[in-house]
């Protein structure tokens, strides 16, 4: 029994040494670069032992990751179950922006990150960090089809169109400040729902939800 508070506290310092040799490492990968950054400068920042990096990663590919997989895992999961909800064509791209565009906003230095390092994250991670994300907006999307939410169209194109919005309005939610997530949320949701009704949604109106409709202003920006 006297172990437990030696072995609490050892876990306890072991998951503080870990937290911070990631946080560490956001504020080198966003200020350097993933290029530049050595394992030597995260170290440096995080102000531990030199050595304590090897007890918690091989090297900084994998604290990179790291440092990507819990939020993207966490927003991920979030605008699934928002799309799984949607009873709605812009019930499942409204909610899924804003879910995205909102936390943006709430933590601007995550996807400063992302965009720090892009090209790091693009190619490093093609099957995990970003393919995980395309493959479930996928899957979201041959269920909204299946549900006639969508119409039948290319799901590939499709993704790649929604994935490319969000990427790039993102961008501006986090270059320029005062931006208002839920006004870019219904921009984009207008953009693609009127496009998407040139496919053959004009005799599926009444599943777009309301705002959405020509000549409705809910979604007005």
């Amino acid at each position: 029994m006297s172990s437990l508070p030696r072995d609490n506290k050892r876990e306890h310092n072991k998951q503080a040494n870990r937290a911070t040799l990631i946080e560490a490492a956001r504020v080198c990968f966003v200020g350097m670069g993933f290029d530049a950054v050595t394992v030597r400068d995260i170290v440096r920042e995080s102000g531990l032992a030199p050595g304590t990096f090897y007890n918690y990663f091989p090297d900084k590919e994998a604290l990179f990751k790291e440092v990507l997989d819990e939020r993207m895992g966490e927003i991920t999961r979030r605008m699934h179950a928002m799309r799984a909800e949607a009873a709605t064509l812009s019930d499942f791209l409204y909610g899924a922006f804003q879910t995205l565009f909102e936390k943006i906003i709430e933590e601007p230095c995550f996807f400063e990150l992302i965009l720090r390092n892009e090209y790091a994250v693009r190619s490093l991670f093609k099957e995990t960090v970003v393919g995980i994300p395309m493959q479930q907006l996928k899957g979201d999307l041959n269920d909204a089809m299946a549900r006639g939410l969508f119409p039948e169209l290319d799901v590939d194109l499709l993704a790649a169109a929604l994935y490319g919005m969000a990427f790039e309005i993102g961008r501006v939610l986090c270059e320029q400040g005062g931006r208002d997530p839920d006004q870019a949320a219904r921009f984009a949701t207008r953009m693609l729902v009127e496009g998407i009704q040139t496919f053959g949604l004009s005799g599926m109106r009444a599943k777009l939800g309301r705002g959405i409709a020509p000549g409705m202003t809910v979604i007005q920006t």
